[in-house]
């Protein structure tokens, strides 16, 4: 595939923490479908401004079979508001654009299964997702992922949240194998470009929930 096609494939952000980006040929879909956007109570000049934070930083390994995603960023909130954007399962196809629907299946207490379905864009070409993912929650400091089934081969994720003083530092790492051949000669700032996105998504959705908390009743 030549450079010049490579610049042009861009990609929905659509996983919780990236794994939704990895899909698989065997739920490919070569169709025709408009970007799927998001709405916000945020307003759009916030939004404009939200979408250009250069303060999210990505590092991006790719050796064509293996993915290692590091990212970190400060958000100004609170441990347990960013956490509970983080650990909203229920609600991500709220926030997160590209995610049709993410449900918990199982599980109890900090132990738990979730099932998410989706859509990826390459250009013109919309591929379908889909994952079932263990999950193990360390209140209000951690989160581990491993996909259980789905679109790609390998998938494990690290979370970490750290206070600092009123604010918290997201700490963030992937090892991903992808199913999806492409991905695998995506370029290093293609790739991060698109996790930025994502998680510029999440960090909006926890300053929107803290206006919202303190906005007078």
């Amino acid at each position: 595939m030549g450079s010049a096609l490579m610049k042009k494939l861009r990609v929905s952000s659509v996983v919780f923490l990236l794994g939704l980006l990895i899909g698989g040929p065997a739920s490919a879909e070569a169709e025709r479908r408009p970007r799927i956007e998001k709405t916000s109570t945020v307003s759009l000049v916030e939004q404009a401004s939200e979408r250009r934070d250069k303060e999210i930083e990505v590092k991006v390994q790719n050796d064509g079979e293996r993915i290692l995603v590091y990212v970190t960023f400060v958000v100004p909130v609170g441990p347990q508001q960013a956490w509970s954007v983080l650990t909203d399962f229920e609600n991500i196809p709220n926030f997160i654009s590209g995610v049709q629907t993410s449900k918990v299946t199982s599980g109890t207490g900090n132990n738990l299964q979730v099932s998410q379905k989706g859509v990826t864009q390459f250009g013109f070409f919309t591929f379908s997702f889909d994952s079932i993912r263990e999950i193990n929650l360390t209140p209000f400091n951690k989160i581990q992922e491993r996909m259980l089934s789905g679109n790609m081969r390998k998938m494990e994720e690290t979370t970490i949240l750290l206070p600092e003083g009123n604010q918290t530092r997201i700490i963030y790492q992937a090892d991903i194998v992808p199913g999806l051949w492409i991905l695998r000669f995506a370029g290093q700032f293609f790739i991060e470009n698109e996790a930025r996105e994502q998680f510029q998504q999440i960090k909006n959705e926890m300053i929107r929930r803290s206006r919202v908390l303190a906005s007078p009743r």
